[in-house]
């Protein structure tokens, strides 16, 4: 793809999400009306349709992250203490049969003495550093790809489609979310907002705050081959978030 061609493509997408989100926000195209329509048609579209509340729609929003999430096959816990949610993981280890976590640092999840609770219960947790080149960096992927357990924070959550919001970077290895077969989140409970419009109209600092942005929706599927889905191909088959009380 040229560069002119990749300019344009991400100015229809941009201006595409900014209409969405904010409908009869965006003016008309600079360019001409060989696109015309392209403004206008998310918000004809939105007034245009008949609108249908949700089964959940008025329940408090962990009651609709709980009931969104369950939905599409993840599992939603509940815990008031770190030392409780630090429980948690270790009774999904025990299942799994492992002891080494690839997690997210203390400050980076901000749950101070997560690590120390985990450890507690002989849980260890594994560096996540890899080599950015040399000899030592394939069998470092290999044993990192061994491990079955990520434990990450979650900078939001949202509550209409019971995802949860993660920004990686310094002590925030995506492998922990990517990487591994089973996912485990912890998920503050005044971190949840309604949906990504309200996340993003309110948290804009998200956007920036790390190398990557990211919105988990429930195990990783896909239904590519046959039509016939599949769990676990591109990331986690299994995703846990524990609601913790701030």
């Amino acid at each position: 793809m040229i560069a002119a061609n990749r300019a344009r493509m991400r100015e229809l997408i941009g201006r595409a999400v900014r209409t969405g989100l904010f409908p009869g926000g965006v003016g008309p195209h600079p360019h001409g009306t060989h696109d015309a329509g392209v403004d206008t048609l998310p918000t004809a579209a939105i007034q245009g349709t008949a609108s249908v509340a949700p089964p959940t729609a008025g329940l408090p929003r962990r009651e609709r992250f709980r009931a969104a999430l369950e939905a599409i096959a993840g599992v939603v816990h509940e815990a008031s203490s770190i030392d409780q949610a630090a429980g948690i993981v270790a009774q999904i280890a025990e299942r799994l049969g492992t002891r080494a976590i690839l997690s997210w640092t203390d400050e980076a999840m901000a749950l101070p003495g997560m690590a120390a609770a985990l450890q507690a219960r002989g849980l260890s947790i594994v560096d996540p550093e890899v080599p950015q080149n040399g000899d030592a960096r394939p069998p470092r992927l290999a044993e990192l790809a061994a491990l079955s357990l990520g434990l990450t924070g979650a900078d939001a959550g949202l509550a209409e489609t019971g995802s949860v919001v993660l920004a990686t970077g310094a002590g925030r290895p995506r492998m922990a979310s990517l990487l591994v077969p089973v996912h485990v989140a912890v998920l503050r409970v005044d971190r949840l907002v309604d949906s990504i419009s309200t996340l993003l109209a309110t948290r804009g600092d998200l956007v920036a705050a790390g190398s990557n942005l990211v919105a988990i929706t429930g195990p990783s599927r896909t239904a590519d081959i046959e039509h016939t889905l599949s769990r676990g191909v591109h990331g986690p088959g299994e995703v846990h978030v524990i609601l913790l009380e701030a």
